[in-house]
């Protein structure tokens, strides 16, 4: 599910491209360990091969986070990034496309349970993730349509109109035996 999250950012051509957010939360992690051996920023940059910018800016953002050090260091790391994207990707699937709840309620979500410090929590950027949710399970449909079908015997089918609704033409139909 990672790349229903990692699309492509808007950002400007000529900036410097973003880093990958697992590679981001692994480098970090890598320096922070680092500095518990004493080597300096400069240093563990050169190391990294990062920016020397770069490494104090991220600490400055994980330092500026309002919650508990350990669960920021835990949304830091790989696994703890899995975690949020599940529940990222999870809530509007469950919420939006199965259930009764609108984008705003999802994006209210974010703020409210605290996940908004480390994922986009604007209308715009979940828009994106549900858009991207519904296409992921477009495709998972059709292929299993696809699958499912080779294995069905043929069968003939007796079809009818049924009613004529707001939205069209319904059919009525039974499966011959």
């Amino acid at each position: 599910m990672r790349t229903l999250i990692q699309d492509t950012p808007q950002r400007n051509p000529d900036s410097q491209p973003r880093w990958d957010r697992l590679e981001r939360a692994d480098l970090f992690e890598q320096y922070r360990e680092l500095r518990t051996q004493g080597i300096s920023e400069r240093q563990a940059a050169t190391e990294l091969k990062v920016p020397r910018t770069t490494l104090p800016a991220w600490r400055m953002w994980h330092d500026s986070l309002d919650i508990c050090p350990h669960v920021a260091a835990c949304f830091q790391s790989g696994p703890g990034l899995a975690c949020v994207h599940r529940r990222v990707v999870g809530f509007p699937l469950v919420g939006v496309d199965v259930g009764a709840c609108g984008m705003r309620l999802a994006c209210l979500f974010l703020p409210l349970t605290g996940l908004d410090r480390f994922v986009a929590a604007s209308y715009g950027a979940q828009q994106q993730v549900n858009g991207q949710v519904e296409a992921a399970m477009v495709t998972s449909r059709q292929t299993a349509t696809a699958r499912w079908a080779q294995d069905m015997p043929r069968t003939d089918l007796t079809v009818t109109q049924d009613a004529t609704l707001t939205g069209g033409l319904c059919l009525g139909g039974d499966r011959s035996r």
